[in-house]
């Protein structure tokens, strides 16, 4: 009906910055959808507080792309960035990645407010990204595509102390979420700020 038509749409679980959030497959399919109504101009949101967003580098690469052209081929452009990032361990924070797209099926359903107890995120699953990512850790270049694959790694560590924070102070993996967060200067866990920063870290002392 308009011919100045702008969208703002959002791509980021709003609720748990940190979380794994497998909604890649359907970017491009959005972004196309909105041109072909007639959009002049899309605005992508996602986690806007501080850095710790979900593959929030590969987000805003491919976005981007496909911004520029809606039929880019996604994933070629993916491939391009995760070999181009994370260097040797590409393939392994790929096959993370792709095991993750993989959880979402005619039959389960995220949101802006998925939450950790969501079906798509099995215990076998956990299991098999955290296996895909120690072994993608050993294989790191050097630092700085270590910093980067534990960037790819965190939303793993939150879910495990989400799900089971007995087992993540056990298994050592609140202690490392902890060690990421704060060299990485992640402030924000979600858009609600501070307090429910503070309201995780008090749940998962109480759970020692």
């Amino acid at each position: 009906m308009s011919p100045h038509l702008y969208i703002w749409d959002y791509v980021v679980n709003f609720g748990h910055y940190l979380m794994p959030y497998p909604n890649f497959s359907v970017l491009q399919s959005n972004i196309k959808t909105f041109q072909e109504n007639k959009a002049i101009g899309i605005m992508e949101q996602a986690a806007y507080q501080s850095r710790g967003g979900e593959f929030a580098e590969l987000r805003s690469y491919l976005i981007s792309k496909l911004l520029w052209n809606p039929d880019c081929n996604t994933k070629d452009v993916i491939d391009d960035f995760m070999y181009g990032y994370y260097g040797h361990s590409g393939k392994f924070v790929k096959q993370y990645f792709d095991l993750l797209q993989a959880q979402v099926t005619p039959v389960t359903h995220i949101g802006l407010g998925t939450d950790p107890a969501n079906q798509i995120f099995s215990e076998q699953f956990v299991q098999q990204a955290d296996k895909i990512f120690r072994q993608a850790l050993k294989t790191a270049e050097n630092e700085e595509m270590l910093h980067r694959i534990e960037m790819a790694y965190l939303p793993v560590l939150y879910l495990k102390c989400k799900r089971t924070p007995v087992m993540a102070h056990y298994d050592g993996s609140y202690k490392k979420l902890i060690e990421i967060t704060e060299r990485e200067k992640i402030v924000n866990f979600s858009e609600g700020g501070k307090s429910e920063l503070e309201a995780f870290h008090l749940k998962m002392k109480e759970s020692e």
